[in-house]
């Protein structure tokens, strides 16, 4: 009990009066603040501009949508903007950036404002840390726009540091659909490569089977031998109807009997021959010659076919391909600063100045309770 009656009495023995209270309280912190802002303080310049990411297709009439009726943004188009927001934040962006514009010579140039001053030991993950507090990246939910913000210590740099972001997004865009649109077409271009390979061979092979048998299409070779035989067929039937009439009223001995038999002799033979020919049991005969040409043509033409739908395959994805390409639209371009946004120096001093105020109030209300208490 002792130890906290006297706990007052030790504390604020030493404490200042009224007078050194305001003093410590509010004007030496706003006098050194004020020092800092005026003095040690670096400007820093902004250089600002807005993007959207656009396909080709955007531009296509389309179904109403209702989502997009009641304000919602696009989702391909949203997804775009985070996927380059991303970016634009990462480490592959940061050493694009640090190769081109030199940024850890140029943000270790704050002089003696330590609070912004890049150390040049700075390890990466900080450098990513100090550069992401250099750039800001705003999304609009509603029209999927970007808003790019570039700090720099002079407006030149700002705005070049501006232009470098936009330049590397664009790249950054670009390859992101176009390398979309070369994998499939290096996929669809493969297939139609093989697809062509293969109806060459199918047509090497045909082509090789007609020169090793000296046949054009044994198939109509083979019609053809058929409607042969059925015609010498037809005109043995007459002949022999003719016969059957001779012998009707002539020997057998006769000349004209013997003529027409001869002549139906020597057809039956051909026709036998034709036969011969056009089927047998075994051996190299037309009608194998036939199905054989069949098998190699049907395979060339199935080729022809997949030829053709991979040539349609490959149209169809260059279309596609076209039609999803994206692009990033600049809609408002960064502009030279003539004025520093940053430090600002009557709304820090301010917003300061209204923070010791509450400090002082609150520290002598404390001390007018224990002072009261004391008594």
């Amino acid at each position: 009990m002792k130890l906290i009656k006297s706990l007052p009495d030790l504390l604020f023995r030493r404490t200042p009066g009224k007078a050194n209270l305001l003093l410590w309280l509010i004007v030496l912190p706003m006098l050194c603040t004020a020092v800092y802002l005026v003095a040690v303080a670096k400007d820093r310049y902004v250089s600002q501009a807005t993007v959207v990411v656009k396909r080709s297709s955007d531009i296509e009439g389309s179904g109403l949508n209702l989502g997009m009726l009641l304000g919602a943004a696009n989702p391909v188009a949203r997804e775009d903007a985070m996927y380059l927001k991303e970016y634009i934040l990462s480490l592959d962006m940061l050493k694009r950036l640090d190769a081109q514009l030199k940024l850890r010579h140029e943000f270790g140039s704050a002089g003696f404002d330590l609070l912004h001053h890049l150390p040049a030991d700075a390890t990466q993950e900080a450098f990513l840390e100090y550069y992401r507090n250099r750039v800001e990246v705003g999304y609009d939910d509603k029209s999927s726009l970007l808003t790019i913000r570039t700090i720099g210590f002079t407006p030149v740099f700002a705005l070049r540091f501006n232009k470098a972001v936009l330049a590397e997004s664009e790249r950054f865009i670009n390859e992101l659909s176009h390398g979309i649109a070369r994998e499939q077409m290096r996929y669809a271009q493969s297939e139609l490569d093989q697809s062509y390979a293969r109806l060459n061979s199918a047509r090497e092979r045909l082509l090789a089977y007609q020169n090793k048998n000296g046949v054009l299409d044994p198939q109509a070779k083979a019609e053809a031998a058929s409607k042969l035989i059925a015609e010498m067929e037809a005109r043995l039937a007459q002949m022999e109807a003719e016969q059957r009439n001779l012998q009707t009223y002539l020997n057998t001995d006769a000349p004209q009997v013997q003529g027409i038999s001869n002549g139906i002799n020597a057809l039956r033979e051909q026709i036998s021959a034709e036969k011969a020919k056009l089927t047998a049991p075994e051996g190299d005969k037309l009608n194998r010659k036939a199905a054989q040409f069949q098998e190699l043509k049907a395979q060339a033409e199935f080729n022809a076919d997949l030829y053709r739908l991979s040539l349609t395959a490959v149209e169809k994805i260059r279309i596609e391909a076209a039609r999803k390409l994206k692009n990033l639209v600049v809609v408002v371009s960064p502009q030279l600063a003539e004025e520093a946004e940053y430090p600002r120096k009557f709304h820090i001093l301010g917003t300061l100045l209204l923070c010791l105020f509450l400090l002082y109030g609150v520290t002598k209300l404390v001390i007018a309770i224990v002072e009261d208490h004391k008594d």
